[in-house]
């Protein structure tokens, strides 16, 4: 179930009187569970079974203390009034003024078929009183007065799997867009026990209340006729991974947008995070641009640049990268909201490609100069790490500076107390921490007391 079946005014469901629950079983209790599901995806604080189109006196209400289920309610008692702005989920784009007891006491039944009371106030009283309402085939539009449009939250679809795309999640849903679902990878077995994992992003939709969906193919199934059902007015791509087919890029009301880590159109493709570090970039940025057939090619709405410090890895540039893009994303669609934002084409023979990394740019090749090794130290921090040989034995970098010794390509020129200096191309590179194989990331002086790298041996691949 998800928010997309709850039924809407003037759905006749919405005006019958619903029937009394004669027994509270399994069917029942997992009934509950789907309302409170779909309540929460809604971002609602109540909701009736009529809602989602069972005919049953059923509600769920929480107003930020906690779920209460209520099998056949009853109001018992009412006292005061009090008048406040009301809207339903199965009235979307209205508001109005209603008047109710501003003091309840409700009866039902809970979900082990228990008589409970609840006593409520304020937002808690109304709540109960608007959903025992839908229970009698009332809606709020029947009490209300100085009845309202409003203009309902943009809607949209957000395709993302990796870490990068969280904090545009979150974003989106802090300043207000209604985000109808995140379109994930599949599960996958993971650790030792080879459990089946979702991807990072998608605990964290979960947690929000957000609808997943993970389709196997986004080429058969059912996955476009879901996004068409959703009716998103932006379907947001970012750090996804997979390559969306026509449909799905012609389905949004305003448009398809892409978010993505580099200033483009340098660095198009898998891996602009680590190669802009690789290349000694001194800026890079992130970019929002429309999608077309061809991958990072489209036109671009905004840009915004992100200085590459020295000490940058891969991590830290990708954080940084990360709240950058979901700021501009956001600032993004609030200009496509509003008809603006000019579309500019990228400059195709200014692009550079960022091809995806391979095992081979994880090997340090010594030859190379001791700036560019330390640069692809830190790129490939913290994973997949840059590694060498120390004989038979496999060795992660983790941590590496120019070093002003200079000696063969390759072998260990010094050790001192902070590490050891190995021969570059044109100098030294001191390695500072380090991974042997099978062990967690240590210091290169502690490695140094507990291995024995001797000054004249030599890392590489052909070590």
């Amino acid at each position: 179930m998800g928010d997309d079946e709850i039924k809407r005014y003037p759905d006749a469901v919405l005006r019958r009187v619903a029937k009394p629950v004669r027994k509270i079983n399994r069917q029942m209790r997992d009934l509950l569970e789907d309302m409170a599901r779909v309540m929460r995806r809604a971002r609602g604080v109540g909701l009736a079974a009529p809602q989602i189109g069972i005919s049953r006196r059923v509600i769920v209400v929480d107003v930020g203390d906690g779920l209460i289920e209520l099998v056949n309610p009853e109001l018992v008692h009412g006292e005061g009034s009090e008048t406040a702005v009301e809207g339903c989920l199965s009235v979307p784009g209205k508001v109005g003024e209603v008047t109710r007891y501003q003091k309840v006491v409700v009866s039902g039944l809970n979900r082990s078929g228990h008589r409970v009371w609840v006593e409520a106030e304020g937002l808690l009283a109304r709540a109960l009183q608007h959903e025992i309402d839908h229970l009698d085939g009332t809606l709020f539009l029947d009490r209300a007065q100085n009845v309202r449009e409003v203009t309902p939250a943009p809607r949209v679809v957000l395709c993302a799997t990796g870490e990068f795309a969280i904090p545009l999640l979150e974003r989106l849903a802090e300043e207000g867009f209604e985000v109808a679902a995140l379109v994930t990878r599949p599960d996958r077995p993971s650790g030792r026990g080879l459990r089946p994992a979702g991807p990072p992003i998608k605990e964290r939709a979960v947690e929000l209340g957000i609808p997943v969906w993970q389709p196997a193919s986004l080429r058969t199934g059912d996955i476009a006729e879901q996004l068409a059902a959703a009716g998103p007015d932006f379907l947001v791509v970012a750090d996804f991974g997979r390559i969306l087919p026509p449909d799905m890029l012609a389905t949004p009301r305003v448009a398809a947008v892409n978010l993505h880590p580099s200033l483009l159109p340098r660095w198009r493709g898998p891996a602009p995070v680590e190669r802009a570090i690789m290349a000694g970039d001194a800026v890079t940025g992130v970019t929002t641009l429309h999608m077309t057939d061809e991958v990072d090619a489209g036109d671009i709405i905004l840009q915004r640049e992100v200085p590459i410090s020295p000490d940058d890895t891969g991590g830290t540039l990708r954080e940084k990268l990360s709240r950058a893009g979901a700021d501009l994303m956001v600032e993004t669609l609030e200009l496509l909201l509003r008809g603006e934002g000019d579309r500019q084409p990228q400059d195709a023979a200014r692009a550079t490609y960022a091809a995806e990394l391979s095992s081979e740019d994880e090997f340090i090749d010594w030859n190379r100069e001791a700036a560019a090794i330390v640069r692809q130290v830190r790129a490939l921090q913290p994973r997949p790490g840059a590694r060498t040989y120390w004989g038979q034995r496999q060795l992660k970098v983790g941590e590496a500076r120019v070093h002003a010794a200079g000696g063969p390509p390759g072998q260990v020129l010094a050790l001192d107390s902070d590490g050891f200096v190995v021969g570059a191309g044109d100098g030294g590179v001191l390695v500072l921490r380090v991974q042997p194989e099978g062990r967690a990331y240590m210091g290169a002086a502690e490695f140094l007391r507990g291995y024995r790298l001797e000054v004249g041996d030599r890392l590489g691949k052909e070590a």
